[in-house]
């Protein structure tokens, strides 16, 4: 009887395990591509210069590609400083989102311009 409590709880702990599995290999792919915001934490696509979320600058390291948090624009990571800033960033004539001033697609609403957006003198 032990054996047979034993052989059950073994089929069980694989059939979870096999259930983990496939519920993680489902779900792999859907935020590929995608990276925290270091500022409000939503899933935003890599290389994004403003979150759509929370309409922040995020700015990459030119040799290490981290974060840069710090307001000079020193890397916190390797010392380098930033030395080309950021694209410009405008709002999307139809949701208000921020966009990048060299975009084509509005990240927010998916809004397709024939141009890059160019800011009103």
């Amino acid at each position: 009887m032990a054996y047979e409590a034993v052989v059950g709880l073994a089929i069980l702990a694989v059939a979870i395990f096999i259930a983990w599995l496939l519920s993680r290999r489902s779900h792999k792919g859907t935020d590929e591509g995608k990276m925290p915001c270091p500022h409000c934490g939503q899933r935003i696509p890599r290389g994004t210069p403003v979150c759509p979320q929370c309409s922040r600058e995020i700015r990459l390291c030119n040799t290490c590609k981290t974060v840069i948090l710090d307001k000079e624009g020193r890397c916190e990571v390797c010392g380098e400083r930033v030395t080309t800033p950021n694209p410009p960033v405008h709002l999307c004539p139809k949701c208000g989102r921020p966009v990048a001033a060299n975009s084509k697609k509005c990240p927010g609403c998916g809004e397709q311009y024939w141009s890059p957006i160019v800011a009103e003198q």
